[in-house]
């Protein structure tokens, strides 16, 4: 990992601090636009809320899945328009729905949640489109189709109890799975989806105006052992959908980022405090390890569970064993075997056990990789009530 010897100097300021890059976000926007140009992409908030990030990523022309009201409201005040705002998730409280309304497309994800935005829609004297999270009866990766929290099943869209007089279903969203790095893969889901979407066409007989892919765009955690998505196959078949959709629906295509455009776009920068060897073993002391930055930590809990990285992830929390980097930058020369702990009252607060890295002793500073997404929003921020880290955005 190259750290630029200014932005070093500024995180040694400002440790423990996370630094997104907005030239490399901006161009795994511009990746995806260029590769994909039948689609509009929705920015995946819950990846990285922070106010620059979104505004990087509205400036490229991006929509926002938004995963919370409060989601909704971070997209408005990053000048995202409200019509390009989909708010999406489970358990959607009638207060969400209060404050949200007029912000943004709502995303059904149960029946219950229709009845509800239907009782709004009746209250106010109106007509209300609303989309709908579907759990349909496919998978991803051809295994039989299952249950899920997320959405409602494909056979009940037909049922008797699907009847709302007060809402227009305006398009779908699907999504099964995040940071997949086979095209063929995701091709097919991606053509599965729009098979799905003809057929609720047919069943509720109405107009689709979007069809919502969701995501599944990995992003490489381990240049070692993973390949980069090969977008131009991704675009190839959404050409290849458009055209069949100009004979058929005429929806506009969405899809989400995931983490794609954020995650290697960020570092986590901390500071050695101390350094100490117990019985053999030596420990780098570091501010704001498992409350800084969970996603490493995560990796070695399972290890210390399973004894052995899990080959599967367990996303959002778990890629692969080599999810992060770690780097001393400015240090060479003969390696140590290290463990990077933190400073909380737990023996499980600890970032990485037995890496190698030259010799670190108090006030060096340690670099991590892949910190763009899923990083500061889902770390423990308040254990033991030590300062959150800050963030920065480089220009």
């Amino acid at each position: 990992m190259s750290i630029k010897c200014d932005m070093l100097e500024f995180a040694g300021q400002n440790t423990p601090c996370y630094i997104y890059e907005k030239s490399l976000i901006t161009e795994r926007c511009r990746a995806l636009k260029a590769a994909i140009p039948e689609a509009r992409f929705l920015y995946s908030v819950k990846t990285n809320p922070f106010a620059p990030v979104l505004k990087a990523v509205s400036s490229e022309g991006f929509g926002a899945d938004a995963a919370s009201s409060e989601e909704v409201f971070k997209a408005v005040d990053a000048g995202i328009l409200p019509e390009n705002i989909y708010y999406s998730a489970p358990g959607k409280t009638r207060e969400d729905i209060r404050k949200a309304l007029g912000k943004c497309v709502f995303i059904a994800d149960s029946l219950s949640e229709l009845k509800t935005l239907n009782e709004y829609a009746k209250e106010r004297g109106e007509t209300l489109s609303a989309g709908l999270r579907i759990n349909p009866l496919f998978s991803m990766e051809g295994a039989n189709p299952s249950s899920s929290k997320f959405g409602i099943d494909e056979e009940l869209i037909s049922s008797a109890a699907f009847d709302f007089p007060c809402l227009k279903i305006s398009g779908i969203h699907i999504h099964l799975k995040s940071q997949v790095l086979n095209a063929d893969t995701l091709c097919a889901y991606y053509e599965n989806c729009y098979d799905l979407a003809e057929r609720v066409s047919r069943l509720l007989n109405t107009d689709l105006k979007f069809i919502n892919f969701g995501s599944g765009i990995g992003t490489v955690y381990d240049g070692a052992c993973e390949n980069p998505l090969d977008l131009e196959i991704i675009g190839h078949t959404f050409k290849k959908l458009a055209e069949r959709n100009r004979k058929s629906l005429g929806a506009e295509f969405l899809l989400e980022t995931g983490r794609f455009v954020t995650c290697n776009a960020g570092t986590y920068f901390t500071r050695i405090i101390d350094r100490k060897v117990s019985r053999g073993r030596t420990y780098l002391i570091v501010e704001d390890a498992v409350n800084g930055f969970l996603r490493p930590a995560i990796a070695e809990l399972l290890r210390q569970c399973l004894g052995s990285f899990p080959s599967g992830g367990l996303e959002p929390f778990y890629t692969s064993a080599a999810q992060c980097t770690f780097t001393i930058p400015g240090k060479t020369g003969q390696t140590e075997k290290v463990d990077i702990a933190g400073n909380l009252c737990t023996p499980l607060d600890v970032m990485a056990r037995d890496i190698e890295l030259p010799r670190g002793e108090a006030g060096d500073i340690i670099a991590v990789s892949n910190a763009g997404s899923y990083g500061y929003t889902l770390s423990p921020l308040l254990f033991s009530s030590h300062g959150a880290p800050k963030e920065f955005m480089w220009e």
